[in-house]
């Protein structure tokens, strides 16, 4: 964005209606602020891209917002730290990556000046610059696609989410920390949205609990502030909520795992050494495992813990003790996210209300789902960032011998890395990534190849090794060739694409429509949407073909070869053309589309069904899409072949 002239705005000032402040044709200049402070919902210090949606949203459907709304371009400052911008019809957002939204702006602050300097410092670097997707009011209203940077940035970069997570790991996360939202507490750091909306909601409670501590003029008990984390294990739950209380200075940290507990009066023993705290500190008691049994009960604590969090007291040795002022945490063991530990059916219902759940959950102020390595759903396409955050930090802690000293590199092979980053799963969470490193032989190399790892029954421990092995066994045989791959597929899919439109009988205007279509753009010029398309296409394929019971395999050329696969026909090419659809689907699903009528803006398809359920004609378009795929492998020296030994 280029900076106007001053006088080309006009700057909104408290106590006026929107009406009356923009009734011009100037450019309207706010705060975010001043928009809240009109009652508009929208929350403040959490993430940018919710305050951006939340704003959005108004935009669209609040009358009041009219004003604003008639207007081509405007700004909204984000405080001092960033700035959300209309311009000509198209939003950007000017942030600030290691810092949120503050409130450091008075409200009749000159705001010309602070969009002046954050242009300035994006030009330095030290503040970003991205593009709001353009989304319609359906796809806005449905909240389908919300806006996330980590996403945005991800998807401009050469081999998206893939090649940011192996960066991660070979280079450190500066990088991404320089140019997306990061959230430092401590030792912990997240680029993951979700979690740092967490985490910052959490941080949230705890200085308002701090606030309201310190300035209590009445001198009554403060209500113990409750809160819960959940996460599979191993994913750092603990850690977590312990780095955001210490950045705080104000906590007396302890830990009580219920089961080393067989009683409640052995736990109100531990809770009351545990609330003895320093002048000024305010006690902060982790209830590990809080969940587990009790006398072969599950959940058998709860009920235990509903007077301490609601009247602030507890009865040790059939005497009440009083609370004055106190942070739980409550860490789940049995539930990996908050909307599991709730009951899911009538059975589960009656049960969880037998042991206090609804009341335990209703003196909750706050929850917190950590997320770990592995995928939280087909869309978590962010799980990979998070993998690459977890194995670089434990390589740089645990393996310094695959390090540079000086640069910070890690010496690891890529096809390994991107079989360890791809995999489907890590059974135990974070844990299993840090036992891999610790059962792998690298006490006395520099280099992490796949000679090193443990053996297959010690890795199937901690991972899927059939799909591990599948993965490793493709990047070892052409995973340098992807992206070769993908520019021969692209420029076979113009040339046919072109030959259709002409067989179609197109004028030649019609014809440069073609032309311009985005997928149909010189490889240099293509999206990288459209190109990670054709990537895709191969990884997905190539690691089935790894598999030992499939009857088609890839390898180099092998000249002379009697079972090399020339062309595709019959059942050989059907079987190619079911898997390149399950490729699609897969692909689909992870971008958030579900099975339904026809809806780009809502993200429907009613081809998101199993390749036996398509119509003849959606089938013969998807065969047409792999027929070619011999002659592009062909080209870069690979073939496909008929096993043998199957």
């Amino acid at each position: 964005m280029e900076l106007k002239l001053e006088t080309d705005y006009i700057e909104y000032r408290p106590g006026m209606t929107l009406t009356d402040a923009f009734s011009n044709d100037k450019i309207p200049m706010l705060q975010m602020k001043h928009l809240r402070q009109l009652d508009f919902p929208i929350t403040r210090r959490i993430s940018y891209e919710r305050t951006v949606d939340e704003f959005l949203l108004q935009l669209a459907v609040n009358d009041a917002l009219r004003p604003l709304k008639e207007h081509a371009s405007m700004v909204i400052l984000l405080d001092e730290q960033g700035a959300l911008i209309e311009d000509e019809g198209r939003w950007s957002l000017l942030f600030t990556p290691n810092r949120g939204e503050l409130v450091t702006m008075t409200d009749d602050a000159p705001m010309y000046p602070v969009l002046k300097s954050l242009l300035e410092k994006e030009k330095e670097g030290s503040v970003c610059c991205v593009d709001v997707p353009q989304r319609s009011l359906k796809t806005i209203v449905s909240g389908i696609s919300p806006f996330c940077i980590l996403d945005e940035y991800c998807k401009k970069q050469p081999g998206r989410y893939l090649s940011v997570a192996e960066r991660i790991v070979f280079e450190g996360p500066e990088e991404l920390f320089s140019h997306v939202p990061v959230c430092h507490y401590g030792r912990m750091s997240t680029v993951d949205l979700e979690e740092i909306e967490n985490y910052h909601s959490i941080r949230a409670l705890f200085e308002d609990y701090i606030y309201l501590y310190d300035h209590d003029d009445d001198m009554e008990r403060q209500q113990p502030l409750s809160v819960a984390v959940f996460g599979p294990p191993g994913a750092g739950k603990s850690f977590g909520v312990k780095q955001i209380a210490k950045s705080c200075g104000r906590f007396s940290i302890t830990s009580l795992n219920l089961s080393q507990y067989s009683s409640a009066s052995e736990l109100f023993e531990a809770l009351g050494e545990a609330l003895q705290s320093e002048k000024n500190m305010i006690p902060l008691v982790f209830f590990d495992e809080f969940d587990s049994e009790l006398n072969g009960v599950s959940r058998g604590w709860l009920k235990y813990f509903l007077a301490p969090m609601q009247d602030g007291e507890y009865t040790r040795n059939g005497r009440i003790n009083r609370i004055d002022g106190a942070v739980f945490v409550f860490a789940g063991a049995t539930a990996t996210s908050f909307e599991e530990f709730l009951p899911k059916d009538s059975e589960a219902e009656a049960k969880f209300r037998k042991v206090k759940g609804p009341d335990f959950v209703s003196r909750l102020k706050g929850i917190l789902n950590i997320k770990g390595p592995n995928p939280t759903g087909i869309t978590d396409r962010r799980s990979i960032i998070r993998r690459a955050m977890l194995l670089r930090e434990q390589i740089v802690r645990k393996v310094p011998g695959i390090c540079d000293s000086e640069g910070g590199l890690v010496n690891i092979s890529k096809g390994l890395l991107s079989a360890l980053l791809n995999v489907s799963e890590y059974r135990h969470g974070s844990r299993s990534l840090e036992f891999i490193l610790a059962m792998s032989r690298l006490s006395e190399v520099n280099r992490f190849t796949p000679s090193c790892l443990p053996i297959d029954a010690q890795l199937d421990i901690h991972l899927d090794v059939k799909d591990f092995r599948s993965k490793l066994a493709f990047e070892q045989m052409m995973g340098d060739q992807v992206n070769k791959y993908a520019k021969v597929a692209h420029e076979a899919y113009r040339t046919l694409h072109r030959m259709e439109a002409v067989k179609m009988g197109l004028t030649p205007e019609q014809l440069e429509e073609v032309e311009r279509e985005p997928e149909m753009a010189e490889w240099n010029d293509l999206d990288e949407f459209y190109k990670e398309g054709h990537r895709s296409q191969i990884r997905f394929l190539g690691e089935k073909l790894q598999a030992y019971d499939l009857n088609i395999g890839l390898r180099p050329i092998l000249p002379g070869a009697s079972d090399t696969i020339q062309e595709l026909y019959g059942p050989t090419l059907e079987l190619l053309a079911e898997m390149e659809h399950q490729r699609w689907v897969r692909d689909k699903m992870a971008d958030g589309w579900t099975y339904g009528p026809k809806d780009s803006e809502l993200k429907r398809s009613p081809e998101m069904v199993p390749y036996d359920e398509l119509d003849e004609k959606t089938k013969e378009f998807i065969r047409v899409s792999v027929r070619y795929v011999p002659n592009y492998l062909n080209e870069l020296g690979y073939e496909l072949y008929r096993k043998s030994y199957i």
